[in-house]
Order: C-alpha cells, then sequence, then structure tokens
C-alpha cells in the first residue's frame, strides 16, 4: 500500500465519520506509526463539549489499523439513531433538573413518560411469528 492509497482511505474514514455523524471531524484522520504499532485518532466535531472523541484504531499494520478504523465507523449507530439518542439524552438530563430544582411530579411525569414510551419502542425485540 502507497502513500496515495492511505491518503484515499484515510479521506474516506473521514467521509465515513462525517455520514455516521453529521459531523465534520475535529481533526482528520491521520496515520501515526510509533512504538510498534499504527494508530488512528477518530473524532468528530469539537463543538459539542468533550465527547469528541470517537475512539483510536490500532494495529501493528498499515491495512490493520485503517481496518479497525472502519470497524469502529461502522459500529458507531446512524444519524437518525444518534439524533434520537441526543434527544433523549437531553429530555432525561431536564428530567433530571427539574427534580433536582423541587418541581412537583404532575409537570415532570409527562416527560417520565414519554422517554419510557420512546425507550420501549427503541428496544422492542422481534414479534414472534
Amino acid at each position: 500500500m502507497d502513500v496515495t492509497e492511505i491518503t484515499a482511505r484515510l479521506y474516506a474514514i473521514g467521509a465515513a465519520i462525517l455520514d455516521k455523524t453529521g459531523e465534520t471531524p475535529w481533526i482528520g484522520p491521520k496515520l501515526a506509526i510509533a512504538d510498534g504499532k499504527c494508530c488512528i485518532g477518530l473524532y468528530r466535531d469539537y463543538g459539542d463539549g468533550n465527547d469528541y472523541i470517537i475512539g483510536t484504531a490500532t494495529s501493528v499494520t498499515v491495512n490493520g489499523a485503517l481496518d479497525h478504523a472502519d470497524r469502529i465507523i461502522a459500529a458507531l449507530p446512524d444519524l437518525e439513531n444518534a439524533k434520537l439518542h441526543r434527544h433523549m439524552a437531553r429530555v432525561a438530563d431536564c428530567i433530571d433538573a427539574a427534580h433536582s430544582d423541587g418541581i412537583a411530579d404532575e409537570y415532570v411525569t409527562p416527560l417520565r413518560l414519554t422517554v419510557k414510551a420512546m425507550s420501549d419502542n427503541l428496544l422492542a425485540g422481534p414479534v414472534a411469528s
């Protein structure tokens, strides 16, 4: 594998991160070789705080590290599911804040029911036929 092929794979990894997260990587994928292994840091946009690190792909070979990066990205939820999970986390944070602030249950219960319904739909198993 030559430098042109490695570069093309790294650009493809950056494009795959954009496809999965909807965010341009804060730091583009780069191949580093040190201490007997190849590493590729995988990042999303820095805008959301400390969760910009997706992971680090490693291997003793360049191809192995590139393939590991592909597997890490493939394991990410698709963009629509990621948006739904972020929304549910915001609603859950709102419920926690309301509880901490002593807001009456009658105002918070509808949110709890919404989160439960959304979770039940996300976690529903296959229907037996």
